[in-house]
């Protein structure tokens, strides 16, 4: 379905201010991770971990380098494979090399983070590994995609910290700043579809779980809703910044307002909410008076989260 009506809407994304090559002269381009990542030095970070409750299988990993993440597959090593492996690393004679061995075996699936360059990733590996005991190489050997796994993760968690605050100093210094360029696309072709809702955007609509189709609605039944339509994950609106956040839903109100709203079913791992809320109302005060967001939960409390029976009530005012 063409939807001629809301092209004329456009939703703001964060740019930054960065100076060119040229003297004087200042580029802007759309704001992305690797600019929050610049100067990231990984390996000077905190490498305490504790690798305990690690309860996985041995796993051997066949990168897939036809993806442009590298996303591992894994596949269990058990028997005479597994026999060999733990002969080779634990050998006497390779005790000098134990710590190279296992950082190169790591990085073999932890594959590529970019923007974090793998040399930074090596060096931190290598630090985390140096200092292991006979007992941690036995242990890591038998839980071995469980340790990589933590150590990604630790990773990741040390990058958005350091991502999210230069965010911020970046907003402090008005080295970031907000401009309209996101517009609604003429026509979409969601693969799976969902069960016709009234006040839909598009003709079809991608599909939805059982929550975000309760929610979504409620909405579309209030009068003051000119028309909502599901977001796709990866394909369309992101609210940019310190991490890529795609939320669930576009709403277009008769009083022309924009809600961007997230949903959260209370049997969802919800570990990043918080984060992803700093970031919608980061992009909310930036926005401007006619930009929302919001983030709605069936019966969980999360701070600056709403349930959805209070959220419905606000909703209608707007």
């Amino acid at each position: 379905m063409t939807c001629f009506f809301a092209s004329h809407i456009e939703l703001p994304q964060f740019f930054i201010k960065k100076p060119s090559g040229e003297i004087f002269s200042i580029d802007e381009h759309v704001l992305n991770e690797e600019d929050l990542l610049e100067g990231f030095q990984l390996s000077k970070c905190d490498s305490n971990m504790a690798f305990d409750s690690v309860t996985s299988e041995l796993y051997k990993v066949d990168l897939d380098e036809t993806k442009s993440d590298y996303t591992p597959s894994f596949v269990k090593l058990d028997g005479g494979v597994k026999e060999k492996l733990m002969e080779y690393i634990l050998d006497p004679s390779r005790k000098e090399s134990r710590a190279k061995n296992l950082t190169a075996q790591i990085m073999s699936i932890i594959g590529n983070m970019y923007p974090i360059t793998e040399q930074e990733i090596k060096k931190y590996v290598h630090k985390l590994v140096e200092d292991f005991t006979d007992e941690q190489y036995h242990d890591y050997l038998n839980h071995h995609y469980s340790y990589t796994s933590k150590i990604k993760g630790k990773i990741k968690q040390l990058s958005a910290v350091y991502a999210e605050q230069k965010f911020r100093d970046f907003l402090d210094t008005d080295k970031v700043f907000m401009k309209p360029v996101y517009r609604f696309q003429k026509e979409i072709a969601p693969g799976n579809t969902s069960k016709d809702i009234t006040k839909s955007l598009y003709e079809k609509e991608a599909e939805m779980n059982g929550f975000e189709e309760r929610v979504i609605n409620e909405i579309a039944n209030l009068s003051n809703i000119a028309f909502w339509t599901r977001n796709i994950s990866k394909k369309q609106f992101k609210i940019n910044a310190f991490q890529n956040h795609y939320p669930d839903f576009i709403i277009y109100t008769k009083t022309k307002k924009v809600i961007v709203l997230e949903t959260k079913g209370d049997d969802r791992d919800n570990s990043d909410s918080e984060a992803k809320i700093r970031l919608g109302k980061a992009w909310e005060r930036k926005a401007g008076n006619n930009f929302k967001y919001f983030m709605v939960f069936d019966k969980q409390s999360v701070s600056d989260a709403h349930k959805l029976d209070d959220f419905l009530k606000l909703i209608k005012e707007i």
